[in-house]
């Protein structure tokens, strides 16, 4: 393989989001772990940030001219990792990367869809659209059985669909040493079992706030521990953090009110007995340690993930009741230690699975 060969990665990069900076993470380093030859450039909404975290090349998402030279001049696109085919959050996102799929096809370059987890997608047009390139690309890797389900619903008839893992899987958390000196620094005591508590807005999510303080003092009060927030998109969810304490009566509730590194986060994951998330990447980060989780229910991703990892302690977020919550986090902390040695087996397994993608794409790019 020639040092010529250019990949280009396309998806939510440079926003401040802990999980979509973590899939970036795992691609590149897995891809240059088994391939130094490559060079990799990433779409980004922050071009410096994305070139020094990285180590890589980076070009504005948003600047047309110098997309669609990086497509032109690249040798494989790869649209990477998340949930980017959607139409929840927004049809301007998902247009933009189906976009981007098709101005590749017709400069002829391969196409990858890379550890995906793929829909819903709930408009008409926005169905279409998808299934049409979605037949054209090269290979798909999903990261869930779900997204294939929803794949074969949307009339997908691409013969290269595989299941595989999120990329993340395969990413070490910092040093015990830097962990804990970024408690301290947080003033986290760590002479108590440590519970983290990850959640963020959701419009549908009344109750959310009340309940999830409740809960804390809960717990603070039965199982004598401290418990921690952990913002994975900052800084909104520094803020929603922020509200939750405000309401919570005990004194052994902190907030991790810096930024911190995809790896950081993992660190301060591993330290936990167990995890009560709302966010995919911080169930994925907890499995990826071997911390026992509740999952907060706002998406069907998150409990596809939960249950493809066997791990279906979880509560809705919308019209959340809180003796479901206790009572799944009760069963979660008494049982803590069997959980832990089941997602240490999952781990593993989801590591070689995550592990293809990379060899995959590298297989596509020698054709």
């Amino acid at each position: 393989m020639g040092v010529d060969n250019k990949i280009l990665v396309s998806g939510y990069y440079g926003f401040d989001n802990s999980g979509d900076d973590a899939i970036l993470k795992a691609i590149v380093k897995d891809i240059k772990e088994i391939e130094d030859n490559v060079k990799i450039t990433a779409l980004s909404n922050n071009p410096p940030y994305t070139k020094k975290i990285y180590d890589i090349e980076a070009v504005n998402r948003f600047g047309i001219k110098g997309v669609v030279r990086a497509i032109r001049d690249c040798d494989l696109f790869i649209s990477g990792g998340g949930s980017l085919l959607q139409d929840v959050t927004s049809t301007r996102s998902l247009l933009y990367y189906i976009t981007l799929m098709k101005l590749a096809k017709l400069f002829n370059k391969p196409v990858m869809v890379y550890a995906n987890g793929i829909g819903p997608i709930n408009r008409n047009i926005n169905r279409v659209l998808t299934r049409k390139i979605l037949n054209k690309v090269d290979l798909i890797t999903l990261r869930d059985e779900d997204s294939k389900i929803f794949l074969k619903e949307l009339g997908v008839e691409n013969e290269n669909i595989h299941i595989t893992a999120d990329p993340v899987f395969t990413l070490e958390p910092t040093e015990e040493v830097a962990v804990l000196n970024i408690l301290e620094k947080e003033g986290i005591p760590l002479n108590k079992p440590l519970i983290g508590v990850s959640v963020r807005e959701w419009k549908g999510a009344h109750r959310l706030v009340e309940n999830m303080a409740k809960s804390i003092d809960y717990i603070m009060n039965k199982h004598h521990v401290d418990v921690v927030l952990i913002p994975m998109h900052y800084p909104e969810d520094l803020s929603i953090s922020n509200d939750i304490l405000s309401r919570v009566e005990g004194k052994d509730c902190h907030v991790l009110s810096n930024k911190y590194s995809v790896e950081d986060i993992m660190g301060i994951i591993n330290r936990l007995e167990m995890i009560i998330a709302m966010r995919l990447h911080s169930l994925i980060y907890a499995a990826s340690q071997g911390v026992p989780m509740v999952g907060i229910i706002y998406d069907p991703k998150i409990e596809g993930f939960l249950r493809s990892i066997d791990m279906d302690h979880m509560c809705p977020v919308e019209d959340m009741d809180y003796d479901e919550l206790i009572e799944n986090i009760d069963y979660v902390w008494d049982n803590r230690e069997q959980l832990r040695i089941r997602l240490e087996e999952v781990d593993q397994h989801m590591r070689y699975k995550a592990l293809e993608n990379a060899h995959m794409a590298l297989d596509l790019l020698k054709k």
